[in-house]
């Protein structure tokens, strides 16, 4: 994007540029072929003067003195008072096609027309010297102003293209851009509205699995009970107590079924396509707190055990890791030991180990942990401790 911006403002630039160097010379080109109107007036005053001394000292005034007087790009003609054929003389480089020319009158009676070749005032007004500079620098100038520009104006997109591949990975706690570009807004919005969207979708798949369990364990626990209690009578026929056994066991298999449903609900992908094998999922949010705890001066340890090939969801394991690193930095020291664990079932487990308490950790240390607890408790798992130097989050699979 600031490659194109850049070059359309240099274009814009250029083209304005050159509007205004064509304007400029067409009246550039009237300003200074009036001025040489003007001089040139002052020059047939002035061989007029010297034509009128000659005569008075009683010389001809033939083509040879004209000759002498005439420049390479001008044409003289004087008629003489007492003489009917004019006297002409014209320079190497004088041109006559839209010649300029004055006239003067010389006392006595005689006439002089000085005219000059119009390729002078062509060569004046066609200097491009200076054009082609001036083109340069503008060129130069937009270049920069306009790299300048399409990073501030691309900014915040840029911005909105990070937000949105985090929600692609499944986050929804989205850092957009404040501006007051109706374009960026609109996407800001429709980002957020995505975002929660996925936070809904993930608190009602949790009420989902916690009442389905519910609702349809309960009556069958009771159910079982019932049919125990009959299988176990003494009152009752022998077939009916071996009838009350097998249902037992036909509720036993329809409870775990129900528990692999539930299960199942849980274990959905959030994002389709965005999963990630446990150990690329890893190395990630380890670099990460490698990066964060070497600015405190701390070490970090960290392993991947069991099913290095499972799949997971990035964004919310990534979410719950900045809570978590976020608290481990306000309220412990020294190094930390990171262990990712995932099982047969595809649950994570993850366990953080800092050395040693902060002395001082500061009154609001403990919100990051406050906040990571709950997003693990929307996601279906669970966080166990409360002190950095022991903490164990346990999620399902997503």
């Amino acid at each position: 994007m600031r490659p194109r911006l850049t070059v359309s403002f240099v274009v814009l630039s250029v083209v304005l540029l050159l509007l205004a160097i064509g304007i400029r010379g067409w009246s550039a080109r009237a300003d200074i072929r009036t001025h040489e109107s003007r001089e040139l007036a002052r020059e047939a005053a002035t061989l007029a003067l010297v034509i009128e001394q000659r005569e008075t000292l009683g010389r001809p005034v033939d083509r040879a003195f004209l000759q002498g007087l005439v420049d390479p790009s001008y044409a003289l003609t004087y008629t003489p008072p007492s003489a009917t054929t004019p006297v002409a003389v014209t320079g190497g480089a004088y041109v006559e096609q839209d010649a300029l020319s004055a006239r003067s009158d010389v006392d006595g009676g005689g006439e002089l027309v000085v005219r000059e070749s119009a390729e002078v005032v062509d060569e004046l007004a066609d200097d491009t010297s200076s054009a082609g500079f001036l083109l340069l620098l503008v060129v130069l100038l937009a270049a920069l102003v306009g790299y300048v520009m399409s990073w501030l104006l691309s900014a915040p997109f840029r911005q909105l293209a990070v937000a949105a591949e985090q929600l692609g990975r499944g986050r929804f706690d989205l850092d957009l851009p404040r501006s007051r570009m109706p374009e960026v807004q609109a996407i800001g919005q429709a980002l957020l509205t995505s975002a929660g969207q996925l936070q809904e979708r993930l608190a009602s798949e949790q009420a989902f699995a916690e009442h389905a369990s519910h609702v349809l364990r309960t009556p069958l626990t009771g159910l079982r009970l019932e049919l125990e209690d009959l299988a176990q009578r003494d009152d009752v026929p022998e077939d009916v107590r071996r009838s009350a056994t097998r249902s037992v066991g036909r509720i036993e298999a329809m409870d775990q079924v129900t528990g692999d449903l539930v299960a199942l609900s849980k274990q959905g992908a959030l994002v389709a396509g965005a999963e990630i094998p446990l150990r690329d999922l890893a190395t990630q949010c380890a670099q990460t707190w490698a990066d964060a705890l070497a600015e405190q001066g701390r070490e970090l340890t960290a392993a991947v055990e069991g099913s290095l090939d499972t799949t997971y969801t990035p964004g919310p394991v990534e979410h719950v890791l900045d809570l978590l690193r976020t608290d481990v930095l306000r309220r412990s020291a020294g190094a930390v030991r990171l262990v990712f664990d995932a099982d047969d079932d595809g649950h994570l487990t993850i366990t953080v180990a800092a050395a040693e308490p902060k002395s001082a950790p500061g009154p609001s240390a403990g919100l990051a942990l406050t906040q990571a607890r709950a997003v693990v408790t929307a996601l279906g798992g669970r966080v166990n401790g409360d002190d950095p130097r022991s903490l164990t989050v346990l999620l399902p699979r997503r």
